[in-house]
C-alpha cells in the first residue's frame, strides 16, 4: 500500500493540496533529531533554546523540533530563577536544576517534530524520517502506560466554504467511532485531555440535516461546545484564519496558528513499530475525505446515526463502528 489520493487533490486556487506531519517521541534527544533530520533532508540547525531547534533550508522545507512542554519552554524564554528572586551565581548550578526538571518532564512529555507541509504526493519522503527514528530507536505511545504520544495530520481543506467546513465535520463525527477502532487508540490517550471527543450535544446539532449555519454561527456553536484545541479534530487553526475575533478570546495563553487545514490528532505514535507506517494514518484519514465527497451518503449516514444514537444506549460506538466497518469494506470492493 501507498498514500493513497483523495477524490479531491487540489484546492480552489487549482493548486496540490498540502499535508503537515508532526509526531511524538521519546528516546531521543533534541539535538540528535535535529541531526537526523538534516541527515535525511539536509538542512542548516539553528537552536531558539534548548527545547526549540529548527531545521532550515532541506529539501522539503523547514523543520522544528521541541520538547511540548510550556513550563520548560518558559524556562528557556524566560529568566525565571531571577523573575523568582532566585540568586543562582554559577551556571553550573542553574543548569543541574534545568536539567533535572527537563528528565522529570521527559517521562511524560514527549519530543515533538512538526514537519513542512508537502504535497500528497511528496508524502512517501516523510518515510525517510520515520525510518531514522526506528534506527535510532525513537519510541512512541505503547512503550510506557504515561506516552500519550500521538501522530497528528494537518490536511490542507479544499476550500473555506462553510458547507466545505461542515461537511467534514459531519463525516468525522460519523466515521469517530470506526477509527477509535481501527487505530486501536491507546487507553492512555483516551482518557488524557489531548484528544477529548466531541460532545454528544454538539454531535447531534452538527448531525442535523436541518443545520445550515453561515461562517459566524458554525464558529460560535463550535466555541459553544468546544472552547478547546483538545480534540480529535481540531477546528481551531481553521477558524482562527476565518474570524480571528471569535477565537482570540478562547486561545487566550494557548497557541493557535491560523492556517487553513484541519488539525487531525487522534492516531497514536507507533514509531518504535517497525511495520508501522505514515502511510497507514493517512489512508484511515481518507474513509472521511471520500464521505464528504458523496452528499447522498453523508446525509444519510447522518440520519441513520442520529436514529440509531437514540435507540442505542449502551453500545452505540461500537454497534455504529460495526456499520461503518461494513460499508467501508464494501465501498473498497467496489
Amino acid at each position: 500500500m501507498s498514500f493513497l489520493s483523495p477524490p479531491i487533490t487540489k484546492n480552489n486556487n487549482g493548486n496540490p493540496r498540502m499535508v503537515g506531519l508532526e509526531i511524538e517521541f521519546a528516546g531521543v534527544e533534541p539535538m540528535q533529531a535535529a541531526n537526523i533530520i538534516t541527515s535525511v533532508y539536509g538542512g542548516e540547525i539553528s537552536r531558539e533554546h534548548r527545547y526549540h531547534i529548527n531545521v532550515s533550508g532541506t529539501e522539503l522545507g523547514d523543520f522544528r523540533v521541541e520538547l511540548d512542554a510550556r513550563i520548560l519552554r518558559k524556562m528557556a524564554e524566560e529568566n525565571i530563577f531571577d523573575r523568582l528572586g532566585i540568586s543562582l551565581e554559577e551556571d553550573s548550578i542553574r543548569k543541574s536544576i534545568e536539567d533535572v526538571v527537563d528528565k522529570m518532564a521527559r517521562s511524560v512529555v514527549p519530543l515533538e517534530i512538526v514537519m513542512p507541509p508537502v504535497t500528497i504526493q511528496e508524502l512517501k519522503k516523510l518515510e525517510r524520517l520515520r525510518e531514522a527514528l526506528q534506527k535510532n530507536k525513537a519510541k512512541g505511545t505503547y512503550a510506557s502506560m504515561v506516552h500519550a504520544f500521538g501522530m497528528h495530520l494537518n490536511i490542507e481543506s479544499p476550500d473555506l466554504k462553510i458547507m466545505t467546513l461542515l461537511n467534514y465535520l459531519r463525516a468525522f463525527l460519523i466515521v469517530y467511532p470506526w477509527l477509535l477502532k481501527a487505530l486501536n487508540i491507546d487507553m492512555t490517550r483516551r482518557i488524557s485531555p489531548f484528544v477529548d471527543p466531541f460532545p454528544e450535544k454538539y454531535v447531534k446539532k452538527i448531525l442535523d440535516p436541518e443545520y445550515a449555519p453561515n461562517c459566524d454561527q458554525l464558529i460560535e456553536d463550535y466555541i459553544e461546545f468546544n472552547p478547546t484545541r483538545n480534540r480529535p479534530v481540531d477546528m481551531m487553526p481553521i477558524f482562527g484564519m476565518l474570524n480571528h475575533e471569535l477565537i482570540a478570546p478562547v486561545m487566550e495563553g494557548e497557541k493557535n496558528d491560523p492556517r487553513p487545514t484541519f488539525h487531525y490528532r487522534l492516531p497514536n505514535s507507533r514509531i518504535d513499530n517497525p511495520d508501522w507506517r505514515f502511510e497507514d494514518e493517512w489512508n484511515h484519514w481518507l474513509v472521511v475525505e471520500r464521505l464528504v465527497t458523496d452528499d447522498e451518503m453523508l446525509e444519510k449516514l447522518s440520519r441513520l446515526y442520529l436514529l440509531r444514537r437514540d435507540q442505542t444506549v449502551i453500545s452505540f460506538r461500537k454497534e455504529w463502528a460495526k456499520t461503518l466497518e461494513i460499508l467501508i469494506d464494501l465501498d473498497e470492493q467496489q
